[in-house]
């Protein structure tokens, strides 16, 4: 019995150890930065390089998203019309698809999340040939210089550009939309992937100012960290202090990251 005893714990001291071993060999990566500074955007580069393809339930839910991106955008400059004082600039018929867009938009509401995504979905479907009269004026191009004032993600243009495709009903999300989709991080995502026989595991992190003190217990063991910021920020507000510009934040943020102990 204590030969058996002997036995069985070796070989689970080997297990263990080889484990360990195993483990010790894992790369442990973060992606950290402010928010929408590109961390998603890198996270789902590697997805799409050394994962498994996209299921049809993740195509799906990544067309949802491309086209309330489109909606967001929209809504994100339609103020800027009136700031500006354009609305007496456009030709009958675009002035005509600006008032159809903002009052369509202005009418949305819903008595879920689930049934407000919807809605802004659907947006871009019914009101294709309105978006695409708008952002072809040429008073539209005040507007869009002006985009940095109210935190419009530059590359939701190629979602304007291609409305046409998106818009379809069999609409399937190319390699490059699903990398510009724009979904907010909440919790921490990982996935492991083999890259030239190492094993990685790779962290997405949110970069609102409220989900920082979740990043913490990540550093355990960490060895890695890849900082991003994006340049195109250097013109833009934070969205939770508009006070504060998105470059100085990313330079802060990053700084309190190298400091850390």
């Amino acid at each position: 019995l204590t030969k058996e005893l002997t036995k069985r714990s070796q070989k689970i001291d080997v297990k263990l150890h080889d484990s360990m071993r195993e483990e010790s060999k894992k790369v442990k990566l973060l992606l950290l930065g402010a928010v929408d500074s590109g961390k998603s955007t890198i996270f789902k580069q590697l997805q799409l390089m050394h994962g498994a393809p996209r299921s049809e339930e993740d195509l799906d839910m990544f067309a949802m998203v491309v086209k309330i991106n489109i909606t967001a955008l929209v809504m994100r400059l339609l103020p800027l019309v009136d700031s500006l004082d354009l609305e007496g600039k456009f030709e009958i018929h675009e002035w005509a698809a600006y008032n159809k867009i903002l009052k369509t938009t202005s009418r949305v509401s819903a008595d879920s999340p689930a049934e407000q995504m919807a809605a802004h979905a659907a947006i871009p479907v019914e009101l294709k040939q309105e978006i695409q009269t708008l952002f072809r004026s040429k008073t539209w191009e005040s507007v869009w210089a002006q985009r940095s004032t109210v935190n419009a993600i530059d590359r939701h243009q190629l979602f304007i550009d291609e409305i046409e495709a998106i818009a379809a009903p069999d609409y399937v999300p190319t390699v490059q939309h699903i990398l510009r989709a724009r979904i907010r991080t909440t919790n921490a995502v990982h996935e492991e992937y083999d890259i030239g026989g190492r094993r990685f595991e790779i962290y997405d992190v949110g970069g609102q100012r409220s989900e920082r003190k979740k990043w913490m217990p990540l550093f355990d063991k960490v060895t890695a960290i890849i900082f991003v910021a994006a340049l195109s920020e250097y013109d833009q507000k934070l969205q939770e202090d508009l006070r504060m510009n998105r470059m100085v934040e990313a330079i802060g943020l990053f700084k309190s990251v190298v400091n850390h102990d």
